[in-house]
């Protein structure tokens, strides 16, 4: 029986319980898990009881090798329709776009030695049908999406693990590190990651990456050497209701341009996640500051990003939330101090899944609601007021890109309607209706933009 969800991550939360103990498992009762959950936290080890083997598909996604060794197996298909009006609020030359977008996966999940040792090989084929405007998260043709190997130490507090290779990373609530799950291409990182996970809810990561640069043909994705990517991110639980996250990255990247200023550039973010729950109570802030240099000019820049609601007793389970972002933008262009917010590789789709905003010179406000009229139905809308936070700065797109001759323009960039459903339809198939529309403000508009709305409809199969 699947039960509505309260937040988009709860299905990671819940399935990465599963990667460090083999307890009651939420997928003994709705499995796989469902869209944006990764396939690597899957663990059917319960399926080693007969009796607990009841879905169609479990002779398929389990296969136990000898007391020490066990395969698992997945697939997905996914397509996606999309129509556009007004993209990027009409400044690249296009007044509409409708596409189609096909992403299939399939991985295996060898587990060697009672887990001391493990290998995850996941394959996909993506391509994009009647696109007019072009991105590299579209598609990839065939590609190795992951591919890593795990060495797990087991002791009496928790595991440690190593993972080496090609993986996908996403820390916290996913603010300044995901998979991206809505693009066509997830996102992956090659590289190692280490870590630490304890009994009594303690966790500490430490990475060092580089992000996949994603190729025109087949098999030809691989590290992109202009960008190296490294961290500590931990957890503390503090007490029953409050918990923290402390983090520290650092992202070299090579020839860059941004805010008048160009060089290489070496950036450091560090920040701290308060977050919880008290019984209707929901919380989640980020808080984090950024130094370095792009070039010979120095980087001083800083974000919140928080997400807190109520959920009222109902049989419907609705929920009232409010977000308030913010981030700095640069003040005077070319002055020898940069103070753009980069946020990393964030999850967007908070604001909307049209890619039109990310966090950078940035000031978004509004409230959020969700309910779930049946059980495997859930809506949720939002309506978020969007400024720029310096208005010398430009309007800045998911990639830093910014909005071409929104420099020094007004500072109301708009306001965001979006409205979002997902129906989990059967244990395999779950659709997601996304619409949003992008009410422009001055900030735009004397840059030449209109009105953009955005409709977005997912079939996601999963095996």
């Amino acid at each position: 029986m699947t039960r509505p969800l309260n937040r988009a991550l709860v299905p990671v939360v819940l399935l990465s319980l599963c990667q460090c103990v083999q307890a009651a498992s939420p997928l003994e009762d709705s499995r796989p898990g469902r869209p944006g959950a990764p396939r690597w936290v899957e663990d059917y080890r319960f399926l080693d009881d007969p009796a607990k083997a009841g879905d169609p598909f479990d002779g398929l996604r389990y296969h136990r090798l000898s007391e020490s060794a066990w395969l698992q197996l997945g697939a997905e298909a996914r397509y996606r329709a999309d129509v556009l009006n007004k993209p990027f609020f009409g400044l690249r030359g296009l007044n509409d776009d409708s596409y189609l977008l096909q992403r299939l996966q399939a991985h295996a999940d060898l587990h060697l030695f009672d887990d001391a040792l493990r290998t995850f090989v996941q394959v996909e084929n993506t391509r994009a049908f009647g696109k007019d405007l072009y991105s590299p998260n579209d598609e990839g043709r065939n590609e190795i999406r992951q591919a890593f190997i795990d060495f797990n130490h087991d002791f009496a507090a928790g595991r440690y693990t190593t993972r080496v290779g090609r993986q996908e990373m996403a820390f916290g609530d996913q603010v300044f590190v995901t998979y991206r799950d809505v693009p066509n291409l997830r996102l992956s990182f090659d590289g190692v990651r280490a870590s630490l996970n304890l009994k009594d809810g303690r966790k500490l990561d430490a990475f060092a990456v580089r992000p996949l640069k994603t190729g025109e043909d087949s098999w030809d994705d691989g590290s992109n050497n202009a960008v190296k990517f490294y961290g500590l991110y931990g957890t503390l639980p503090l007490t029953a209701v409050w918990n923290m996250d402390l983090f520290a990255f650092g992202l070299q990247t090579d020839d860059r341009s941004l805010a008048g200023e160009a060089g290489d550039e070496q950036r450091y973010t560090y920040g701290t996640r308060l977050f919880g729950r008290y019984q209707a109570l929901d919380w989640s802030w980020n808080l984090a500051g950024q130094g370095g240099h792009l070039g010979g000019a120095s980087i001083r820049a800083w974000a919140v990003s928080s997400d807190s609601g109520y959920t009222f007793d109902h049989p419907w389970q609705p929920r009232l939330g409010m977000r308030a972002d913010a981030a700095s933008g640069d003040s005077d262009p070319g002055d020898g101090k940069v103070g753009t917010f980069d946020p990393l590789f964030p999850r967007n789709g908070v604001y909307g899944e049209a890619s039109l905003t990310t966090l950078s010179n940035v000031i978004v406000v509004g409230p959020t609601f969700g309910f779930s009229p049946w059980r495997t139905v859930r809506f949720e809308q939002g309506v978020l007021e969007v400024w720029k936070q310096r208005e010398e700065d430009g309007v800045y797109m998911p990639g830093m890109s910014m909005l071409a001759n929104t420099r020094g323009t007004g500072r109301h960039v708009g306001t965001i309607y979006r409205a979002n459903t997902r129906w989990l339809a059967t244990p395999n198939l779950t659709l997601d209706l996304d619409m949003k529309y992008y009410d422009v403000g001055s900030a735009i508009k004397e840059a030449g933009g209109e009105d953009s709305s955005f409709v977005s409809l997912r079939a996601t199969f999963r095996l």
